[in-house]
């Protein structure tokens, strides 16, 4: 874990005369102190824990293109620089830092497509990402936190609820909402970003399960057919949706349990023309998005915030994946307050 203090945030804050910025209230841990010491920030008043996970390894090991190491980076300076208001100050957020994805990411991009067992050689990579992604979601949850994770592909789904339901002592999971083009519920071939959620679901830390805006085209048959016959599954197809609020309100229905948390998860390519690891011109607004978080938001016992997939290529891309997470991140937060 890279942990955060306040003077490396400093540098991206941009200070004006009559101004407050979220970046001037948020807190962030001590020079020595590390995962056991989140407890105490809790109790100081700090509700949500942002942490990064820099990686584009899952996304590689579906056949998906680079970027989504840089999201992270992209959206830390536009959420720092919100303006502290009546609308939300700022000091119940806990900037932690990033996993340390750096040996990992090295290493599978320094494989060659060309070699054999190059996508296998990237699951076992993934799955060594898991195993660094889960004790610190773990922490968090240990801590009464709610994780608000940023980057990386939607591979990460798997730690991070393995690392809820470890902390939370739910032998049968959790639920889980994914705003996404794809349901994430391939073949357990080796973990990538396109089976998070068949692996969640094998293993027992995810109990019932909404993949909301699939796009048929992009779906595999088998695929669709593994989840028609799994337990506590449910889909629903963008081409399907004629009026949002009815069907996001039957989804959301669907995974509330008030004895069962949440989790609310978006993938930045259900965005149309959003910067991700497998853009598309067709998808939800990011006004629909918005939407999405904040019912969600509202409407559950949210466990934790994932945002993946996003990815940058330029520095166009970056302004436009950081101020789109900072908007998501921002509505999430002002709806649970609300709630």
């Amino acid at each position: 874990m890279i942990y955060f203090h306040k003077d490396d945030l400093e540098e991206f804050v941009s200070h004006r005369k009559g101004e407050t910025r979220v970046g001037e209230r948020v807190r962030t841990l001590r020079r020595g102190e590390t995962l056991n010491a989140l407890g105490h920030y809790h109790k100081e008043g700090a509700k949500y824990c942002l942490v990064g996970i820099p990686e584009s390894i899952g996304a590689m090991a579906n056949y998906g293109r680079r970027g989504a190491e840089k999201s992270w980076n992209a959206f830390l300076p536009r959420f720092l620089n919100v303006q502290s208001n009546r609308f939300f100050d700022g000091k119940e957020v806990l900037v932690l830092g990033s996993v340390d994805t750096k040996k990992l990411q090295k290493r599978a991009e320094s494989l060659s497509e060309k070699t054999d067992y190059y996508h296998t050689k990237l699951h076992i990579i993934c799955a060594e990402l898991d195993e660094l992604v889960s004790p610190i979601v773990e922490a968090i949850i240990r801590a009464n936190m709610v994780p608000i994770i940023i980057g990386g592909g939607h591979n990460n789904s798997f730690p991070i609820l393995r690392g809820v339901s470890k902390a939370l002592g739910r032998k049968c999971g959790i639920n889980a909402i994914n705003l996404d083009p794809h349901a994430n519920f391939r073949a357990l071939e080796g973990r990538h970003s396109g089976n998070a959620m068949s692996y969640a679901k094998e293993t027992g830390v995810l109990y019932k399960y909404f993949a909301f805006g699939l796009h048929q085209s992009y779906n595999s048959e088998n695929m669709l057919r593994l989840m028609d016959t799994t337990r506590n599954v449910k889909y629903q197809f963008l081409e399907d949706i004629t009026y949002l609020d009815k069907h996001l309100m039957l989804a959301l229905d669907y995974v509330h349990d008030d004895h069962v948390p949440c989790g609310l998860e978006l993938g930045m390519d259900s965005i149309r023309n959003m910067p991700s690891s497998a853009e598309k011109p067709s998808g939800f607004s990011l006004e629909q998005a918005r939407h999405f978080i904040r019912k969600g938001a509202e409407s559950l016992d949210v466990a934790y915030l994932y945002l993946s997939e996003a990815a940058v290529v330029d520095s166009g891309d970056e302004l436009i994946v950081g101020k789109s997470l900072s908007y998501l991140v921002m509505d999430f937060m002002k709806s649970t307050s609300l709630a």
